[in-house]
């Protein structure tokens, strides 16, 4: 009998685990959630929720200390920063919100998701969760933000941090900038799936590894979004009949501003000119720029151990 029933046992096990394969691969939303659940808890996050006017804002918490809040970028969501948390949460509190009207925050149709908009929600969601001083980080369209934000509620920043971020003026055209100008559409904005790797090609010089079947959801939730994300960019780049327009510039709200700042992007950037770092650090009094060779847009997603160990020695957290 006892042979019988470790042998049942033995098949079970291996049902169960032909099954989890079998989901894994011919369920690719199945795949992302076990990965992304993953992922959070390495990182030492959690998934929270409030509500900011009747919205519904999703977002990761973890670890202890001084509190740092993370805005990610266009087309984005808040695993964004999961990879680099796992290097700040043993130091910070790391809370990284899903911007109203991407990842799992809520979109309400016809609504202004301009940057000065998304700067005003970002300031009723840290009310909403208790902040009242903290540091801001933000990477591409989340760093238009972030400078925004501290544009507009300097009292409320210790200090900015700001990876690749949009509207700085003046900065060289960049690829992406230079397909948009000659009447391409948005190349971060994708109808297809089987167009996503194109997207990876250009926010990343090294990418890392994603698992195909998450990679296929992406893609496939990249593509569902397309109007919703083409409507978006249109209140973030004012685009008019000739076209998408600047976005909202940094330098304004940023001119002698006193909060420290690091500026952080990637020597290899396609989709916003490293020349932008140099250029944003000029118009500041504290501000410390960090060109990261062989990188492109995303730094924190391709080298997050040294982005997290420059972050942490800036804001003289000790690892």
């Amino acid at each position: 009998m006892p042979f019988v029933r470790r042998h049942l046992f033995l098949c079970l096990l291996l049902l169960a685990v032909v099954a989890a394969g079998l989901a894994w691969f011919l369920l690719p939303g199945f795949s992302y959630s076990v990965l992304m659940t993953a992922q959070r808890a390495h990182s030492g996050l959690y998934p929270m929720e409030t509500t900011v006017s009747g919205t519904p804002i999703a977002y990761l918490e973890g670890g202890d200390g001084e509190v740092v809040v993370l805005l990610h970028g266009f087309t984005a969501n808040k695993d964004h920063w999961t990879r680099v948390a796992r290097f700040l949460t043993p130091h910070v509190r790391v809370i990284a919100p899903d911007l109203p009207g991407f990842g799992e925050s809520g979109l309400v149709d016809g609504g202004d998701y301009s940057v000065e908009a998304q700067a005003r929600r970002l300031h009723e969601f840290a009310t909403t969760i208790g902040l009242t001083r903290f540091h801001l980080g933000g990477s591409s369209t989340g760093g238009n933000i972030a400078g925004v934000y501290a544009g507009m509620f300097p009292d409320s920043v210790k200090s900015l941090w700001l990876i690749a971020p949009l509207g700085v003026q003046g900065a060289a055209p960049s690829e992406v900038e230079r397909m948009v100008a000659a009447g391409q559409p948005p190349p971060l904005i994708i109808r297809r799936p089987e167009e996503y790797g194109r997207v990876l090609d250009l926010v990343f010089e090294n990418r890392p590894w994603i698992p195909t079947p998450t990679r296929r959801y992406m893609a496939r939730q990249a593509a569902a979004r397309y109007h919703h994300y083409t409507w978006i960019y249109g209140q973030i780049r004012a685009v008019g009949p000739d076209g998408p327009g600047p976005a909202t510039p940094l330098q304004p709200f940023l001119s002698g501003l006193a909060i420290p700042t690091l500026i952080v992007w990637g020597e290899e950037d396609r989709v916003l000119d490293v020349s932008g770092a140099d250029l944003l650090a000029a118009v500041m009094e504290q501000a410390q720029v960090e060109i990261m060779p062989d990188t492109g847009h995303l730094p924190m997603l391709e080298s997050p151990e040294a982005v997290a160990r420059r972050y942490l020695e800036f804001i003289g957290v000790p690892e």
